[in-house]
Order: C-alpha cells, then structure tokens, then sequence
C-alpha cells in the first residue's frame, strides 16, 4: 500500500472518530425521543462544545471526498512520490490539529490550518496533474 493511501484510511479512521466525539455526547444532550426519531427539525438542547465537534466533523466531510480523490487519482496514475507523501501527512496533521482549534474556538488560527489542508490537497492535484 502506498503511503498516500494509508494516510488516506487514516483520515477516514480520523472521521469515524469525529463522529463519536460527537454522537456520543450529542445523543446523551438531545436524548433518545429525538435521536431515534425522524430529526425533522433541528436539534435544539446541543451544548456549544457538541455543536462546534459536530460542525468540525461536517467540515472534515467536505474536504475528504477532495482528498480521497486526489490520493487515489495520484495513486491510479502512477504519480505518487516524496511529495504527495508528505501532502498527505500534511493534510492528516492539519485536519487533527483543525479539530481541538474549532471545538475551542480558537480565532484565526483554525482558518490557517483548514487552508494548510487544503492547500496539501492542492500540492497533490498539481502534482498529479503535471
């Protein structure tokens, strides 16, 4: 397996994990009646610390499917190297690091990290590109 790859279950490993830092204290604040029923309405009842986890876990899901594809594309074609390795460490560390950043609400040094992630997706699209 490549590295790239592995860092790529890796990050899937990191949202499993995101999800019960937040479905466990989620469902302990909104109780059973809600979680086990439709969720028609919004969640009301969620402390702020489960709401901002929750919201860094939403982010986490919508920069993976970028990384998945950018990991797999440089992997199908051959283009993997030192590189798209260590953008893809990057990407891992930056999306770790993002978390504690959010959940305590730490002002623009989260949106620095979420653009060091990005921009790791960035190096391995170009370099796969080239």
């Amino acid at each position: 397996m490549s590295p790239e790859l592995f860092v790529l279950l890796l990050a899937v490993a990191l949202a499993i994990a995101q999800l019960i830092l937040y479905a466990v204290p989620g469902n302990l604040e909104l109780g059973a009646r809600y979680t086990a029923g439709p969720r028609d309405t919004p969640p009301h009842g969620l402390s702020v610390r489960s709401a901002r986890i929750k919201r860094a876990y939403d982010n986490h899901l919508e920069t993976l499917p970028w990384f998945a594809i950018v990991v797999i594309v440089a992997y199908l074609t051959n283009k993997t190297d030192a590189v798209t390795t260590a953008a893809a460490w990057t990407y891992l560390v930056a999306r770790i690091a993002y978390i504690p950043l959010y959940v305590f609400g730490v002002f623009a040094l989260r949106s620095l990290v979420w653009a060091v992630a990005f921009f790791a997706i960035l190096t391995i699209l170009v370099r796969t590109l080239l």
